[in-house]
């Protein structure tokens, strides 16, 4: 048609159209294998900000960079070291008072054909309780089999605590040199990608700021 004509015959909107279809291609297809590549450049593209604001105070980059990059393993820390533990141990407490709200529960579901006789009878109340255990019994023969399996994501978790955090060193330290390299594959004229990525990058920006203030305010 002429509307596709016209369109695909600027090199600037082809190139930007392969760009696009090749980026979802990958993801598509190799996302669960690149996923922490994938990961660690996103982190490092919001990391990134940090190091431009301490650039512009005369900084180094590679001091800014390194100043940046131990923040964010600091950071990793205490969510790691400080978090963690505060959650496994509600976890823990949880599982240790179950017992006794499954008897509470068990005591309450028996006493009410004596106190609504017309509502529920007892023959009612045991069926349901019957009903419960079964429900409970099947719920941990599955976590049972979940804890089991776990073991492998366990181990997955811990090799992306190693390789993510050198990826994102990588990715900020050398991002000129990783940049070039990327700019050696496309053609000289794409300020059409260009503004388009200018664009995205602008309204990312956006909106990391909205959410981090977002994130303040519900703390306080």
């Amino acid at each position: 048609t002429d509307w596709f004509k016209r369109t695909f015959s600027d090199p600037q909107i082809v190139f930007l159209t392969l760009v696009l279809v090749i980026g979802f291609a990958v993801i598509l297809t190799m996302g669960d294998m690149l996923a922490p590549v994938l990961a660690s450049a996103v982190i490092a593209y919001l990391l990134e900000g940090l190091v431009v604001v301490l650039e512009d105070r005369g900084i180094p980059r590679w001091l800014a960079t390194t100043i940046v990059f131990l923040a964010f393993v600091l950071f990793l820390g205490l969510v790691l070291f400080g978090l963690m533990p505060l959650l496994s141990r509600q976890v823990t407490e949880l599982v240790q008072q179950l017992p006794n709200m499954i008897s509470v529960g068990q005591n309450a579901l028996m006493a009410l054909p004596e106190r609504f006789p017309d509502v529920i009878s007892p023959t009612q109340a045991e069926e349901i309780l019957n009903g419960i255990r079964r429900e409970i019994g099947s719920y941990g023969q599955q976590v049972l089999s979940v804890s089991v399996s776990s073991v492998v994501g366990v181990l997955t978790i811990l090799v992306y605590l190693v390789l993510m955090p050198m990826l994102v060193f990588f990715f900020l330290k050398d991002k000129d040199i990783i940049m070039g390299w990327f700019g050696g594959f496309m053609p000289g004229e794409r300020g059409l990608a260009d503004m388009v990525w200018r664009e995205v990058d602008r309204q990312i920006a956006n909106y990391v700021r909205g959410k981090f203030w977002e994130i303040i305010i519900v703390w306080a």
